[in-house]
């Protein structure tokens, strides 16, 4: 029993944060009142909602492997915290910076990817079960390397464009990323 505990203690945390994070930012919606901003801090909050329908689909796909390790514990607080400076700073629109924490974010997915593809011990045995497993992890570095190297222009690109032109190539690059994790199983729930 104890065990049950200890493993639904991280996915209770966070969902717990997730919805936090959403919850206080609601009211924030009611003060902006240019287009491109709000555009853009409904995104960041969109980028919330998928980070969050990640964390449950990796709860579904790795189990006990991932759910009681020291290391996703502390992984995934960084993300949490990642994920809420993206949101602070799209609420006061200062999209560089959420562009530099997104980029820190993926950065720190690709690390735990890499981390559990190369470093990580299977507890399970069920070669059906790895090999699933280490598609999706093969899945997530694909994921964010495409997306890391198509953000490297926009990071160049920052000073010369306007807010509405990077918010533009902002959402649609997330877009890109959102469509490459269902198409690689990260988040495996269905259209319809």
């Amino acid at each position: 029993m104890k065990k049950v505990n200890q493993i639904e203690f991280a996915s209770i945390l966070y969902d717990t944060l997730f919805g936090l994070i959403l919850y206080f930012g609601i009211d924030s919606f009611l003060e902006i009142k240019d287009p491109v901003h709000f555009i853009f801090y409904l995104f960041s909050n969109i980028i919330i909602i998928h980070w969050w329908l990640i964390f449950k689909s990796t709860d579904d796909a790795f189990g006990n492997e991932c759910s009681d390790s020291i290391v996703d514990l502390v992984l995934g607080l960084i993300y949490l915290v990642l994920l809420e400076f993206i949101v602070l700073y799209a609420r006061t629109f200062d999209y560089e910076k959420s562009f530099y924490f997104l980029a820190a974010l993926l950065s720190v997915d690709l690390f735990w990817a890499l981390i559990w593809k190369f470093a990580g011990k299977w507890r399970t045995k069920n070669r059906t079960e790895i090999n699933s497993m280490e598609k999706e992890l093969s899945g997530n570095i694909y994921a964010n390397v495409i997306i890391m190297v198509l953000m490297i222009p926009l990071f160049f690109l920052l000073p010369y464009v306007s807010a509405g032109y990077f918010v533009l190539i902002f959402v649609l690059t997330y877009i890109l990323y959102i469509l490459l994790t269902f198409e690689y199983d990260i988040v495996d729930i269905k259209w319809f």
